[in-house]
């Protein structure tokens, strides 16, 4: 996964990102989709994440939990990032650089250093997951 850009209100197009960001885009999207609808994601996301399914349904659960306001996604074929799902992908970015400082710094406004902890352990959990398997 390529470090995005520094987060802004302009995100990148979709069409701008790489393989494996908009894989994890589309997991997000179809997960919180998913769990809006009362459905459990997991299953479905089976198929797509493989073996990081568990560890990106902890991240989504973590991040979903943690966030102050509803986690906003755009539909499933927008072509646009919604600035939480700009925000989500520039910090398993960061877990993956291993830049923690970076991580804490885009959301350090946004959450306490508590839930700050948790997301980045649940991203490091998803990328370290993600890197073995190749």
């Amino acid at each position: 996964m390529h470090a995005l850009t520094p987060f802004s209100f302009s995100p990148p197009p979709v069409s701008m990102l790489g393989d494996e960001a908009r894989l994890f885009l589309k997991a997000a999207r179809m997960w919180v989709m998913l769990a809006r609808n009362h459905r459990n994601p997991r299953p479905v996301l089976g198929g797509l994440l493989g073996s990081a399914n568990a560890r990106f349904s902890l991240l989504m659960d973590t991040a979903v939990s943690a966030w102050s306001d509803p986690f906003t996604t755009f539909p499933p074929c927008a072509t646009t990032l919604s600035p939480d799902e700009h925000l989500l992908l520039s910090l398993l970015a960061s877990a993956e650089a291993d830049d923690e400082h970076g991580f804490h710094e885009l959301i350090g406004d946004l959450l306490p250093w508590t839930e700050r902890q948790r997301l980045w352990q649940a991203a490091v959990r998803l990328m370290a997951d993600r890197i073995g398997a190749r």
